[in-house]
């Protein structure tokens, strides 16, 4: 059954849902519809809480994963936990001294509130965040791992409703090598 919205998000400040909306729209990409109002995301995650709280708790999923082809942008995505999302993209440039040029972030109701680019090589192979952002908070570790040079991601992922629903991952996206 469907927790009551005013008691899932009790305890949650009004000015987060202000803040989230602000950094989604300063993510938006040109080809995304109008900003994003702090109420049209408090309904969109509201609605995605509970649609979650009545299915129960599924596995983290990936969306997408790389294609392994060196030189290209390969993108990805894993679906964590309720309005939760990992994403990314990497290019890879293969060899023996390696090099990968990657970006990460957060997305909540299927919307950026967070990103970060950085490279990866192979003196240093990973990187790790931690995240909080009001209603949702995160742990990510990405790097490029083996003999075969496969990009791998974990973590957790969590969203409050009435408590921090939380679910960890570890995922290989694809191999390079």
């Amino acid at each position: 059954m469907a927790t009551d919205p005013s008691a899932g998000l009790q305890g949650i400040d009004p000015g987060v849902w202000e803040q989230l909306a602000k950094a989604i729209n300063e993510h938006k990409q040109d080809s995304e519809p109008a900003t994003t109002t702090a109420e049209e995301l408090k309904q969109r995650y509201i609605a995605e809480a509970q649609r979650f709280e009545d299915q129960g708790v599924a596995p983290p999923e990936v969306a997408q994963r790389v294609s392994g082809e060196a030189d290209t942008w390969a993108p990805w995505e894993i679906t964590v936990i309720g309005p939760v999302s990992f994403y990314g993209g990497i290019e890879f440039s293969g060899g023996e001294n390696w090099v990968a040029r990657a970006e990460v972030g957060i997305k909540l109701s299927g919307k950026v509130i967070w990103s970060e680019g950085f490279n990866l090589n192979s003196r240093m192979n990973s990187v790790s965040w931690e995240k909080s952002l009001g209603v949702v908070r995160g742990e990510l570790t990405v790097g490029i791992y083996g003999d075969n040079k496969c990009l791998t991601v974990s973590g957790e992922g969590c969203y409050w409703w009435l408590t921090w629903r939380c679910a960890g991952f570890s995922k290989t996206l694809g191999c390079y090598g």
